[in-house]
């Protein structure tokens, strides 16, 4: 079985650090990002700088965050990542999560590498 590539492990063992910086070390200046939950585009950045502000406004939004891959497949310079994940809500939260809420669900991000860095994303759940 083959591995998963290190910039992808890098910027997910930032992401459950709560660590920005690590995650931004993984992107492209040009990345792109989308979250997609129910269907619908939630987020969406066109550079490192927008996805840094998100990211930054998101790690604040938790008291712990965890992603764990439970299956992968990469073809050519994209990776397709199955992801159980796990939260803990840190403040009250305008939709209506309450500090210390659980999350837990099941999700997939698509990754395509350039150059060992990430210059798009896609997250859904």
């Amino acid at each position: 079985m083959s591995e998963l590539p290190k910039t992808i492990r890098n910027y997910i063992d930032a992401y459950n650090a709560l660590n920005v910086e690590g995650m931004l070390e993984c992107l492209a200046k040009n990345v792109e990002f989308q979250n997609i939950s129910n269907g619908e585009v939630n987020a969406h950045t066109h550079s490192k700088e927008e996805f840094e502000k998100l990211s930054r406004a998101g790690v604040t939004a938790f008291s712990s965050r965890e992603q764990t891959v439970t299956q992968f497949m990469t073809v050519s310079s994209i990776t397709l990542v199955e992801i159980e994940y796990k939260a803990v809500i840190a403040a009250d939260l305008p939709n209506g999560w309450k500090a210390g809420q659980e999350l837990a669900f099941s999700g997939a991000s698509a990754f395509e590498l350039d150059n060992d860095k990430v210059i798009k994303l896609i997250d859904q759940s």
